[in-house]
């Protein structure tokens, strides 16, 4: 017989219960952050594939299609694939109080970890908390979200007004 040993059942104090419980909501909000990222990855390399199939449109001449109308109607796509990824963010960031609440608390409590989003925020000397709140603030204007779609806006744009001399 093999020498199984069954844990220990001795009774918890409802401070490490409740800490316990409170790392694997951690863990648990840290996965939903992270699945969240990935989500917003994807979004992102669709909007950057629909930019190309744009300027894969414009640059095969075909006749009566206007490369310049092309790519002034695909700036559609990265208007698109921004505001579906602020949306995305907008939701992700709502997490981020109740982290940084738990990682206070399980500091507090005398434990230095898990600090994931404190730790960070100090290496990228970011606050914790937001300057503003709010959909336009935390998606659509958020930097690390806007920069890209700018960028592939503005580089249609150019592409649209020198499309013409493409072509000759």
């Amino acid at each position: 017989m093999s020498n199984l040993q069954l844990p220990s059942q001795e009774p918890q104090s409802f401070e490490i219960f409740e800490l316990e419980l409170l790392k694997q909501e951690y863990f648990f909000i840290q996965n939903t952050i992270e699945d969240y990222n990935k989500q917003i990855w994807a979004i992102k390399a669709l909007g950057i594939a629909g930019t190309g199939a744009v300027l894969s449109l414009m640059l095969e001449k075909k006749a009566g299609v206007s490369p310049r109308a092309i790519a002034l109607v695909g700036c559609v796509i990265p208007l698109f694939f921004w505001l579906l990824e602020s949306q995305w963010k907008h939701f992700q960031r709502g997490f981020y109080p109740r982290v940084v609440e738990i990682e206070s608390i399980l500091a507090e409590s005398g434990m230095r970890e898990p600090a994931i989003f404190g730790g960070w925020s100090r290496v990228l000397k970011r606050t914790t908390a937001p300057k503003r709140n709010g959909y336009v603030w935390d998606g659509l204007l958020n930097p690390s979200v806007f920069i890209s779609y700018v960028l592939e806006i503005g580089f249609l744009l150019i592409m649209a007004a020198i499309a013409p001399k493409l072509g000759k």
